[in-house]
């Protein structure tokens, strides 16, 4: 199995083919389409609070397909892949994130 298709198949809890992610996602404009609906949206509607910690690899290209917009109160870790785990650079820029409320979008991240 390969990441990103994988962490969908997780957060939704349907088969990658019905997901739409069905290999990695590279530093591309594509992600877990916005009418899936996530464990964390479902849990939230049951007054559950949830957080992602580490690899999100799930689409960054607009601010709706991040974690906080997904359905996490909070995420502390990074967008893509291939992560430098010391200096947190990948694909040519700095890529860590600590955004410690929901919908936190552009100049939020601590």
């Amino acid at each position: 199995p390969s990441c990103s298709p994988t962490r969908a198949a997780i957060l939704t809890g349907r088969k990658p083919l019905h997901t739409g992610i069905n290999f990695w996602l590279p530093n591309i404009a594509a992600g877990l389409s916005l009418n899936e609906v996530t464990l964390a949206q479902v849990l939230n509607r049951r007054n559950f609070t949830s957080h992602a910690v580490g690899k999100w690899h799930l689409g960054f290209h607009k601010t709706p397909y991040t974690p906080t917009f997904r359905g996490f109160s909070s995420f502390y870790g990074y967008y893509e892949g291939s992560e430098d785990y010391y200096t947190h650079v990948t694909s040519g820029g700095f890529d860590f994130h600590d955004e410690r409320a929901p919908f936190c979008g552009p100049g939020c991240t601590q």
